[in-house]
């Protein structure tokens, strides 16, 4: 399989091979509306067969078609609902390298705010919460 250059953090991974690479999402589309007019086309028939069949005596034939008719739309609907989710080995997710650390030492010092910059007091004054209009003071 080849591989690509190094990536900034020095590890190198596979890169992404033609054989493995996913379908076009225009291609998944089409695919997907082909099998999904397939399959109702399919249940299209069936319907007018089961009459057929029913008038004509043949009730196996005829509970067969009704089968049909009822059964595909469900898996017509999945199929057309099943989108390609396939990931290349390049998205695949890896077992990480490192643990958490234990969080901070004793050592170190005390920061000031959440996020280590300096913790300012005061009051918001916003004009949003003020009164406007001919009544305002």
């Amino acid at each position: 399989m080849p591989t690509s250059s190094a990536s900034r953090a020095g590890a190198r991974r596979p890169a992404q091979g033609v054989t493995n690479a996913r379908r076009s999402v225009e291609d998944d589309r089409r695919r997907r509306m082909w099998q999904y007019l397939t399959a109702m086309g399919i249940r299209t028939v069936s319907f007018p067969v089961a009459v057929w069949a029913f008038t004509t005596q043949r009730y196996v034939l005829a509970w067969i078609a009704v089968f049909l008719a009822v059964v595909i739309p469900a898996f017509a609907v999945m199929i057309a609902n099943a989108v390609d989710q396939r990931r290349g080995p390049a998205s695949a997710p890896q077992a990480p390298t490192r643990g958490l650390g234990t969080g901070p030492s004793q050592d170190s010092p005390p920061q000031d705010g959440p996020r280590g910059g300096a913790v300012i007091s005061g009051t918001v004054v916003s004009d949003r919460h003020t009164p406007r209009g001919p009544d305002a003071s």
